[in-house]
């Protein structure tokens, strides 16, 4: 294994490229399959402590779950990497599920997620939509305030998955 690879699984990202996707656009293509739906009746399993990604580059989103204990300063490294290794992150909205995290994410990883972001495209960040999905009154609440301090951007946080995915796909 490659040192990057290995540096990818040491740090529980499952990564967006592999060492094989050098073999062609299909093992590019290939690397991300459509993740599992959860849902609280089929969770997935916590161990080890993940950031799991999927572009879906038909309809332009990009799903990540945060799945297990990931604190502040893990959580933000992964969401960095993960930026990085996305060429055309501009064109994607996003839906990020945090129903099975256990980790402490609170305004203070939101809004350094958010400046980073920001950083990113050197402060011309594209007007974007992000769906969170979460079980939490209190996430939604934290949502509606980050709303307030991004107007450029659209958050909105939905209980299921597939109401999040309705929302997106419904460019209106």
């Amino acid at each position: 294994m490659t040192s990057k690879k290995l540096a990818m699984k040491k740090d529980n990202i499952i990564p967006l490229k592999s060492a094989k996707a050098e073999k062609g656009k299909e093992a590019q293509e290939n690397v991300f399959s459509t993740p599992l739906n959860y849902e609280i009746d089929t969770p997935p399993i916590l161990n080890p402590p993940r950031i799991e990604c999927h572009l879906d580059k038909e309809n332009l989103i990009l799903y990540k779950a945060y799945i297990g204990t990931l604190h502040h300063d893990e959580l933000v490294v992964k969401v960095l990497d993960i930026w990085a290794q996305i060429p055309d992150l501009d064109a994607y909205d996003n839906i990020i599920d945090i129903r099975f995290h256990n980790g402490d994410v609170g305004w203070h990883t939101l809004k350094e997620i958010g400046t980073l972001w920001s950083q990113h495209f050197d402060g011309n960040a594209p007007a974007k939509r992000t769906a969170f999905v979460s079980n939490h009154t209190t996430f939604a609440i934290l949502a509606k305030a980050i709303q307030a301090f991004a107007p450029e951007q659209t958050f909105k946080t939905f209980q299921t998955r597939s109401k999040a995915i309705a929302w997106l796909k419904d460019k209106s």
